[in-house]
């Protein structure tokens, strides 16, 4: 192809080289740079196919670095939406329910948020699948923050309209969580500690060494502090108003009389073990409206010792032995 070429000229019977027209020679070059560049393109792809050039290296880094950090952020993600649904479930057990406001509903909590410019530009990305995951979330949770600060300010708003009602409504653990209390009995049917049959019990009992301060927990009226001829022994019976009264039973002392107004964290007695008992407990009961409802749906959790303490004013706590397996007959 390259070497030289020669023909015999007819005229003079002679070799003579042959020799090309210019335009044949342009044809020639710009087909042989063709055919160059046609092979060094297809030589780099070649190697680039099974070598990845430092600028790809570069780039994998990075993006093997940013996958992590979506991936450890996508993890405080779900731990941020975990924190959420438990600020949630206190919203409407708790806040709501110790002002009576209905639960939010669920059709609002989960309502969802529309596309954004921000998807659209994420979609023409050439791997958008975790980072349009951590965008979503991110939408979210801003969507749940927004109705979770709506619905707290909701309720600071009621509890502002509703102080004396809240100061009255029966919403502390009766015996300070600083002591060694614990239950024996819930709310509901059980069976009776003395007659062994099922039968229906209207409070909770709860536990511990004789002597421990019993507290309201709420403001009233002391409107009973006798003992009592059906089983509760010591007992005292505090009216709050708006339909509620709490009753704390099998008392060993009582230290409140009848017509006393009282203050919420007050003592209106000491843990003991009279009336129908099978050892020292309190028996603690709620009504609204003279029906009986479960006690444990107006236990402020957020309380902690030391604020408890600090609201009953409180002296030294006894340490007498546990008696693990008090209950009441009622």
């Amino acid at each position: 192809m390259f070497g030289r070429k020669y023909h015999i000229n007819p005229e003079t019977l002679r070799y003579e080289r042959v020799r090309l027209a210019p335009s044949q020679r342009m044809r020639f070059l710009v087909g042989f740079s063709v055919g160059l560049i046609a092979l060094a393109i297809l030589m780099r792809f070649g190697f680039e196919r099974f070598y990845p050039t430092p600028r790809q290296i570069i780039y994998e880094k990075q993006n093997s670095t940013l996958r992590s950090e979506y991936e450890i952020l996508n993890t405080e993600l779900q731990e941020v939406e975990s924190q959420l649904a438990e600020l949630r479930n206190r919203d409407d057990r708790f806040y709501r329910a110790i002002l009576s406001l209905e639960p939010v509903p669920s059709s609002i909590r989960g309502v969802g948020t529309g596309g954004s410019e921000r998807d659209v530009l994420l979609k023409n990305m050439r791997d958008p699948g975790l980072v349009l995951d951590v965008s979503h979330r991110i939408d979210k949770i801003s969507n749940k923050v927004r109705i979770q600060s709506n619905s707290l300010e909701s309720v600071y708003e009621e509890a502002v309209n509703n102080q004396h009602f809240l100061a009255c409504k029966p919403s502390i653990n009766p015996i300070s969580p600083g002591d060694p209390t614990w239950l024996t009995s819930s709310y509901g049917f059980r069976h009776d500690p003395f007659t062994k049959r099922r039968t229906a019990h209207h409070g909770i009992d709860l536990a511990g060494p004789y002597g421990l301060d019993i507290h309201c927990t709420g403001e009233g009226t002391v409107i009973i502090a006798r003992f009592s001829r059906f089983g509760y022994g010591k007992e005292v019976v505090v009216d709050h108003g708006y339909g509620f009264t709490s009753k704390y039973a099998h008392l060993q002392d009582i230290q409140v009389e009848i017509g006393q107004k009282i203050k919420r964290g007050e003592v209106v007695g000491t843990l003991g073990n009279t009336g129908r008992s099978t050892g020292p407990h309190l028996h603690y009961e709620i009504r609204k409206d003279g029906r009986p409802v479960n006690p444990m749906y107006f236990f402020y959790e957020n309380l902690s010792a030391g604020e408890y303490t600090l609201l009953a004013s409180k002296a030294n706590l006894s340490a007498t032995p546990y008696q693990p397996n008090a209950m009441s007959q009622k």
